[in-house]
């Protein structure tokens, strides 16, 4: 062998090593399908392309996001006008307990008739009784008093005949 053909013979076990112990007709056939790496495109492209600039926007939409948490306008209960109307009535004289039995008790009767009524409060003090009608919200502020003044007039009968108009 020549100085040549001794260099040719390096040569080729090199390349062999480079490519691996295989010789060509050792390879095992590849398939149909080739994988080819694919990069980012559409949307995702960018950021897979610029992974810090990803991070850092990333980390910036984390810290606006704390940072106007804070701020937010969070209430336990929504302020609702629920419609209320008040029923005072007055008996000079009448201690607390007359008033209730004689005045707010029947009123309360009546009252507890009106449909979309919800919570019905009364006290009765010296000469006095209040009563607090608390309506649904579905019910307008004008048919609940158009309801509970029929209703006083259905009362009127069970209540003293001196008894000033509630």
């Amino acid at each position: 062998m020549n100085d040549a053909e001794e260099h040719d013979g390096e040569r080729e076990l090199k390349d062999r090593d480079r490519r691996g112990s295989r010789s060509f007709a050792e390879k095992k056939p590849d398939s149909t399908a080739k994988l080819v790496p694919v990069k980012g495109s559409g949307l995702s492209g960018p950021f897979i392309r610029r992974p810090v600039m990803t991070m850092l926007l990333t980390l910036s939409v984390i810290v606006a996001g704390l940072a106007t948490y804070g701020k937010l306008a969070v209430n336990d209960l929504p302020a609702v006008d629920y419609p209320v109307i008040q029923v005072s009535c007055s008996y000079p004289g009448a201690d607390p307990t007359t008033m209730a039995n004689n005045i707010a008790t029947p009123l309360e009767k009546q009252f507890l008739q009106i449909p979309g009524l919800d919570i019905i409060t009364s006290t009765s003090t010296q000469s006095t009784t209040q009563l607090t009608l608390q309506f649904v919200l579905s019910k307008s502020i004008t048919d609940a008093a158009t309801d509970v003044q029929a209703a006083i007039q259905r009362a009127t009968g069970r209540l003293p005949i001196d008894l000033p108009s509630p």
